[in-house]
């Protein structure tokens, strides 16, 4: 089905009621899922950038509320998502955020207070909590990761579209490199991103510790064996569309990084909200040991309070 981008996103974020989202991109597959609990969807091209759980008939109720929704990156990770995982090992948890930008970003404050309450819920729960804010919260130290059973990142994420990236040399690689993959142009801005310019797209598409965590440089990482990646940031799961092989982000690096599952955003959202939503998952995942059931614990409490998807709906999870 082909998606109204513009509209779908001109609902959410007026917070008006989306009437022709449902229609035009679920309405049609109605007949073939009724009766199943438990949907296992493979998004495409702009599907990536949307929330299926926000789609809601007019009048009726959001799929949040009907089905369980299992996202995956390809149909064969249906094989992978029902194993078993793993025995977990040792509850530990890297949390990194609030970057010192050098004032080249504008600060999170909110990012301080969401790290801080998570940390506190993991360490009750039993977690060993390794904790990077400010000049710590740096590229060096998380490429020096080693398979925590958690990641959380509370950070600036962006993504380029290859007409933002000029002409010339991009911090170290060809403005052609960055516009053929686009690897190169989505990331996470962390402490002291060096010659990132303020208000500019000239962000660090080398692959040097220079502040800006790249998809390419992500996929790197050390996270097998990592049950949970939770990427709290604006943008985080937006990426390159292309028909037929899906979106090419920061979403797939760190799943290809070896990631069992990955929490991430569509779009910005506000400080209060994503507050909330984190604190009620993660206590939550302190009671139960389905991260997929938790997730959707807090978006429906959530919703109870905010009621609007732009709220409840910014934030996607990929696994289970």
């Amino acid at each position: 089905p082909s998606h109204d981008m513009p509209n779908y996103k001109n609902a959410v974020f007026q917070r008006k009621e989306d009437v022709y989202s449902y229609d035009k991109n679920w309405s049609k597959d109605e007949s073939l899922v009724r009766g199943v609990k438990t949907l296992y969807v493979s998004p495409d091209g702009v599907f990536n950038q949307i929330n299926i759980n926000t789609l809601r008939r007019p009048g009726g109720d959001y799929i949040l509320n009907r089905y369980e929704v299992v996202t995956i990156g390809t149909p064969r990770d249906v094989l992978e998502v029902k194993k078993e995982p793993a025995k977990s090992q040792a509850k530990n948890a890297y949390l990194l955020g609030f970057p010192d930008y050098k004032g080249v970003a504008e600060p999170l404050p909110g990012t301080r207070v969401e790290l801080d309450g998570v940390s506190k819920i993991l360490r009750t729960g039993g977690y060993n909590v390794t904790l990077r804010q400010q000049m710590e919260a740096n590229e060096t130290q998380l490429k020096q990761i080693k398979s925590p059973a958690l990641l959380h990142i509370a950070t600036h994420g962006y993504f380029l579209a290859d007409s933002e990236v000029g002409d010339g040399q991009l911090l170290g690689v060809q403005a052609e490199n960055a516009r053929n993959n686009p690897l190169l142009r989505a990331g996470l801005l962390l402490a002291n991103p060096a010659g990132v310019q303020k208000d500019s797209t000239r962000y660090g598409f080398d692959s040097d510790d220079n502040g800006v965590l790249t998809a390419y440089e992500a996929m790197n990482l050390d996270l097998e064996g990592t049950g949970l990646v939770v990427l709290s940031a604006c943008e985080t799961g937006l990426g390159e569309v292309r028909a037929g092989e899906g979106v090419y982000g920061l979403q797939r690096s760190f799943l290809v990084a070896g990631a069992r599952s990955l929490i991430m955003s569509l779009w910005k959202v506000d400080d209060a909200a994503t507050q909330e939503l984190m604190n009620t998952f993660y206590a939550q995942m302190a009671v139960q040991s389905n991260r997929l059931q938790a997730f959707r614990v807090a978006q429906k409490r959530l919703m109870a309070r905010f009621p609007e998807p732009y709220y409840w709906g910014a934030f996607v999870m990929m696994g289970k």
